[in-house]
């Protein structure tokens, strides 16, 4: 199970280069680092100075870090593709039926990010990475897909009341179609998002990070994503907050009125000051570690990323303790792996399955003794290859 750094906010306030400088400093630690990014502007790609697809891409030869975005337009596209065709062979002969109710499914603002955030429960699932950075789509697509499970369930009982109804019916001429798979589909999805939630709320294994700016609109998105959060009890550990002037000395203030370029940093500061206050205040009545990215005097692109990294994670940025899960000792080869509480091992020891999922550790060793040891305080299981 890998760690998950989940980064939102609104567009344009650099939650991507927050990402991307994010998973850059794990990778740096020798942590396998999966940076993944949901948003439609697909920034990545620059901020890396690298072309970035829809399977991972490594950055760097010697760095173990790769990229990948998630096409989320399209995962939607194909499940409702799916479900299209089990609708019309369920439901089909039926009087009345309209088809229309589909659409209103997809339209449900949020579902594309749903599919992004289905993902995501895969890749956290997974033993092919130590860490997985999710740049995310703006915050309010992010928000609404957490919400996709209750409208995903409405949904459901429809489903189900039109089967109750094709089932009663004794006419020649309708057609009762298997609506079986059509159920399981719907509920397959919706269990993946609730797993998902889950997830979200262990703060041991997932770090939760709003990303802002000192305006009006940027601490009002902030604030309502953490009231969103705190309702569905998923903690927030950071908030954020990017582009802020710096404060000069004096000295440099002083000559503002003789000064174009220093009055409209000292204006820009002023208007600062009060809304840098809120979030502090936001953050003292939260167990929220509050961090500020002062302006950048560069582009944080490419080979300058490495700066931002170094800043963001120094002593007063983000904090989060990450455990390698794998070792590499002489004579063996070690494998942690969180989460296990809800895992089920197969023969073979060279799957497990955690909740639905089946997944393959990719450390085959056909002829190396294994031993596994399960720690129930931290729901973590080792195994290890000895030669």
């Amino acid at each position: 199970m890998a760690y998950l750094l989940l980064f939102t906010g609104k567009g344009g306030v650099g939650k991507s280069t927050i990402s991307a400088a994010t998973a850059l400093h794990h990778a740096q630690q020798g942590l396998r680092t999966l940076l993944v990014s949901s948003d439609p502007a697909h920034s990545t790609d620059d901020t890396l100075g690298i072309k970035v697809g829809f399977t991972p891409t490594q950055v760097a030869e010697d760095l173990p870090l790769w990229a990948k975005n998630l096409n989320a337009e399209e995962m939607a596209g194909d499940f409702f593709g799916k479900m299209e065709s089990l609708m019309e062979k369920s439901f089909g002969s039926l009087p009345g039926f309209d088809s229309s109710m589909l659409s209103d499914l997809s339209n449900f603002p949020g579902m594309d990010e749903a599919f992004a955030m289905e993902e995501i429960e895969r890749l956290c699932a997974s033993a092919d990475y130590d860490v997985i950075v999710f740049d995310t789509a703006p915050t309010g697509h992010t928000l609404k897909a957490l919400s996709a499970p209750d409208y995903l369930n409405t949904f459901l009982l429809k489903v189900l009341r039109m089967k109750a109804k094709i089932e009663n019916l004794k006419g020649f001429f309708i057609k009762k179609g298997d609506t079986s798979k059509l159920v399981d589909l719907l509920e397959d999805f919706i269990k993946r998002i609730e797993r998902l939630k889950v997830l979200l709320r262990n703060p041991e294994y997932v770090s939760i990070n709003l990303v802002s700016i000192p305006t009006e609109a940027g601490f009002a998105e902030c604030l309502r994503t953490v009231r969103f959060l705190d309702n569905m009890k998923i903690p927030v550990q950071h908030i954020v907050v990017n582009q802020i002037i710096p404060s000069f000395t004096p000295d440099v203030w002083e000559i503002a009125p003789s000064n174009p370029a220093v009055a409209l940093l000292k204006t820009e500061y002023d208007i600062q000051q009060p809304y840098l206050g809120r979030f502090k205040k936001l953050t003292s009545s939260h167990p929220i570690r509050l961090v500020g990215m002062t302006r950048l005097p560069f582009e944080p692109l490419s080979a300058r990323l490495v700066d931002v990294a170094h800043t963001l994670w120094g002593e007063r940025g983000l904090n989060f303790q990450i455990t390698p899960s794998l070792e590499v000792q002489e004579g063996s080869l070690i494998l942690h792996i969180p989460y296990i509480k809800n895992a089920k091992w197969t023969k073979d020891n060279w799957t497990y399955r955690f909740g639905d999922s089946l997944h393959h550790i990719p450390l085959e060793k056909p002829d190396a003794k294994i031993t596994r040891k399960t720690d129930k305080k931290t729901n973590c299981v080792t195994l290890t290859w000895e030669e």
